[in-house]
């Protein structure tokens, strides 16, 4: 805006010396056209001369105006690349930590359902051989009167009592004192060995108590509650 004002302010200055120039005819006429023409020069360039160095300064303004714009434009451009690319790399890693984790629960569960399909097995094979047990020890008791020569004439097992019975015979029983004792006593041990050969049993069949009678069904000795030993009935 200076600039405007200082031009138009030459441009009178200007044009009143080429005025007076042009009306001064004491000069030669040869110099005072030269003068006239220089001063008319003058004052052109003087009015032309700042409009000419505001357009070229817009246009300057307007072209680096442009030029900043292009580079903003490009360096958002940039921006938004990197932040997609940013953001694809993140989408990627949470897919992945996706699928390990996927993986891992899958893998998890099937090591759980593997572990508990073993421990399936391994119980229900602890519970077939327990019951094989047992039926092969009903079939020992069987035996017990072959193998005991008849001293023993049965031997049951009561479930409800969880108690093992075994009858001495009354040729056994023809003893008095300590070696009617004994022979109880033997009874009883071969009754206690028999269990510990075929155990262990089912939970709900398991051998407490042994009990030795004779063939009256009168009580001569059994286990103790606790600690299940040998007790002589007639000690009491």
């Amino acid at each position: 805006m200076g600039e405007k004002i200082l031009g138009l302010v030459l441009t009178i200055v200007f044009g009143y010396i080429t005025y007076r120039l042009y009306k001064n005819n004491s000069m030669k006429k040869g110099v005072r056209l030269g003068l006239t023409i220089f001063t008319s020069i003058l004052t052109v360039s003087s009015l032309v001369g700042p409009y000419m160095k505001s357009s070229n300064k817009a246009t300057d303004s307007s072209t680096v105006s442009k030029a900043d714009s292009q580079a903003f434009s490009k360096k958002a451009s940039s921006n938004i690349e990197k932040e997609k690319e940013k953001e694809s790399r993140s989408e990627s890693k949470s897919s992945a930590a996706k699928v390990k984790s996927k993986s891992k629960s899958q893998s998890a569960s099937s090591s759980k359902s593997e572990s508990q399909s073993e421990s399936k097995l391994v119980e229900s094979t602890k519970n077939k051989n327990e019951q094989k047990n047992f039926e092969k020890f009903q079939q020992d008791l069987g035996d017990v009167p072959s193998t005991t020569k008849g001293s023993i004439t049965s031997a049951n097992y009561d479930q409800t009592s969880e108690t093992l019975k075994l009858t001495l015979s009354d040729e056994a029983l023809d003893l008095q004192g300590a070696q009617l004792k004994e022979v109880v006593r033997a009874a009883w041990n071969a009754g206690n060995s028999l269990v510990d050969s075929d155990k262990p049993f089912p939970d709900d069949k398991q051998v407490v108590s042994i009990i030795i009678q004779d063939s009256a069904g009168n009580q001569l000795a059994h286990s103790s509650v606790f600690l299940h030993e040998f007790k002589y009935d007639a000690d009491k």
